[in-house]
């Protein structure tokens, strides 16, 4: 995942203190939503909020997550997180996730989410030419 390119530039975040654990160090669930505010302006940058998305009936399902932490995140680190398309098909995408410590640049996690569209009916349908 980290030898390819991401061409966007990077959703920032700041590790608040309610997503740490006891030692100050950021909880690994606090990355399902971190991954999922990124992934929702990514979306929006090509023109469609994901609300708009659902309004449509158009709905994204997660059906894969992974999370490969390297190297851990405190409390008040700002980070950036770019995201890209890995692959797509007619009805799923896959994006992959770069998340860096902002201050050093330092790698720190990278992930993979894998999304399936659906209707209001939960029937697999075509992704949003958007994605």
């Amino acid at each position: 995942m980290a030898d390819h390119v991401f061409e966007e530039p990077p959703h920032r975040i700041r590790v608040r203190y309610c997503e740490t654990d006891r030692m100050g160090v950021a909880h690994h669930g606090s990355y399902v939503a971190w991954f999922e505010e990124a992934r929702t302006e990514w979306l929006r940058r090509r023109g469609k909020s994901y609300r708009q998305m659902e309004d449509e009936g158009d709905l994204l399902q997660i059906v894969e997550f992974e999370a490969r932490y390297q190297k851990p995140l405190d409390y008040d680190d700002e980070i950036l997180i770019r995201v890209r398309v890995a692959e797509r098909s007619k009805v799923s995408v896959v994006l992959e996730y770069e998340v860096r410590r902002a201050d050093d640049g330092v790698v720190v996690t990278l992930g993979r989410t894998k999304l399936a569209c659906v209707g209001p009916d939960g029937k697999l349908r075509r992704l949003p030419k958007e994605i």
